[in-house]
């Protein structure tokens, strides 16, 4: 029972100078009076005793003699809206009854706040959709050649849920992967020869809480659209949330680096990290001391038409990007030839922005054929006889172009269609046996926010 409760609460067969003494016992000048089982009969208040005395009242009769029993009253639980509503009307206290009329609770205009209860983080990071420069990105070429690459990000998203614990024990759980990791605290998860990435981000950012993670997905393992890092984001992010030195975007996509290629091992480049971070159409230059990622404003009608023009077709061949990246890098050591096909990338990648702001649409679905003719030639593994097969009865069917999304070998093409040859092109790569997926272009990067536990 509340302090009010205990104080202003007067029984109906008590007295009126009971009553009096009840009043008198508080600031609000006021008592409540009630039944042996707490149903509220009335109120009651100086004023009411002094009118009933006037009128040659005896303080020694029940206080029922004097009593308001015309009461304004809320049900218990009532919200702070409805509270100061009622207390804006003029009254000072108000009893709180449950559905029996009983007294539970004495609300007043000094009423505290709510109690602070539990949060989760929530994240989520969008994919990415590289137009042209991937390779360019990995670290060994940026270092003594300027690359860029030109990316943006589509509503397809990783989203990671944490929620902090009162115990020490970190248990993580990966839907897409059908997994899950329980530790009884961090320093067990640090020592573990078999964390996976999930742990590994976890392992970087070292928060000082136990907590239960949760990461699932909207795409395929191995599309190509650089899901692990959009997954390594998001869970950055949501950590991040509940930080209260919090980190900038760049800090996120580098600590996004850190874990899944320095620390977990996953061969690759920058790009991916700072696509899903930043969201939106990008041209990201790297360079040997610092990257930069320039947003581009696209008008609404090239954006639009960009989206009527852009199939999105899964090829149903799974790769792995991390053994695409380190062969690319062996051959690239062998051959010095490389270098000079990524330095074209580059040169395609600034001819394609230029295509892209300036609206130049269809100059720009033709520059996707050469950025796919350039890729082939990286590595043998960017491309098989069905991935080619695919290429070639899409342009057949209508494609001005296209490229591979992600290292090769499988995942997602990009094709650039105009609309009305859109069906047929469907048409054809489904009797190959892939599958078509509609999109939305994502203007906003990785997003994080709280909410209660309920």
């Amino acid at each position: 029972m509340s302090r009010l409760l205990e104080t202003l609460t007067v029984g109906s067969e008590q007295s009126i100078l009971d009553a009096v003494k009840c009043i008198e016992s508080g600031d609000l000048q006021i008592a409540f009076v009630v039944e042996s089982d707490q149903r509220l009969v009335g109120v009651v208040t100086n004023g009411d005793v002094r009118r009933y005395l006037l009128q040659g009242g005896d303080t020694k009769l029940p206080v029922v003699a004097c009593m308001n029993s015309n009461f304004r009253a809320v049900e218990v639980g009532a919200t702070r809206e409805q509270l100061l509503k009622t207390f804006d009307l003029g009254f000072n206290a108000l009893p709180g009854l449950d559905a029996q009329g009983r007294l539970q609770e004495i609300y007043t205009r000094q009423m505290t706040a709510s109690p602070e209860v539990p949060v989760l983080a929530r994240a989520r990071a969008p994919v990415r959709m590289s137009f042209c420069g991937g390779g360019a990105d990995l670290t060994y070429f940026f270092v003594d050649h300027p690359a860029a690459v030109l990316s943006c990000t589509v509503g397809l998203y990783a989203h990671a849920t944490l929620v902090p614990r009162d115990d020490a024990s970190v248990h993580i759980f990966s839907e897409d992967l059908g997994c899950e990791e329980h530790y009884d605290s961090l320093a067990q998860l640090l020592v573990s020869e078999n964390k996976s990435l999930l742990g590994t981000i976890v392992s970087v950012i070292r928060p000082a809480y136990g907590f239960d993670l949760y990461l699932r997905s909207d795409f395929p393992v191995g599309s190509g659209l650089g899901g692990s890092s959009a997954a390594t984001t998001a869970i950055i992010a949501a950590f991040n949330e509940l930080r209260q030195d919090r980190w900038n975007t760049y800090e996120i996509a580098e600590l996004a680096f850190q874990a899944e290629r320095l620390c977990f091992g996953i061969a690759g480049g920058w790009q991916d990290q700072y696509a899903s971070a930043f969201g939106g159409f990008n041209l990201i230059e790297f360079e040997n001391k610092r990257n930069l990622v320039h947003p581009i404003r696209l008008e609404d009608a090239a954006r639009f038409e960009l989206e009527a023009c852009l199939v999105l077709c899964d090829t149903g061949l799974v790769h792995n990007s991390g053994q695409l990246h380190e062969r690319q890098r062996q051959e690239m050591e062998a051959e010095l030839s490389q270098t000079d096909l990524l330095r074209e990338s580059v040169t395609l990648c600034r001819r394609m922005h230029r295509h892209l702001i300036r609206c130049e649409l269809h100059d720009f679905g033709l520059c996707l054929h050469e950025a796919w003719m350039l890729k082939k030639q990286f590595s043998s593994a960017v491309s098989d006889a069905k991935l080619d097969e695919i290429y070639a009865i899409a342009q057949a069917a209508g494609a001005l172009g296209g490229k591979l999304l992600g290292a090769g070998a499988g995942g997602f093409f990009l094709f650039y269609v105009q609309p009305q040859h859109r069906q047929a092109v469907v048409r054809a790569v489904n009797e190959l046996g892939c599958a078509t997926t509609n999109f939305r272009f994502e203007s906003s990067g990785v997003t994080s926010w709280r909410t209660k536990i309920q």
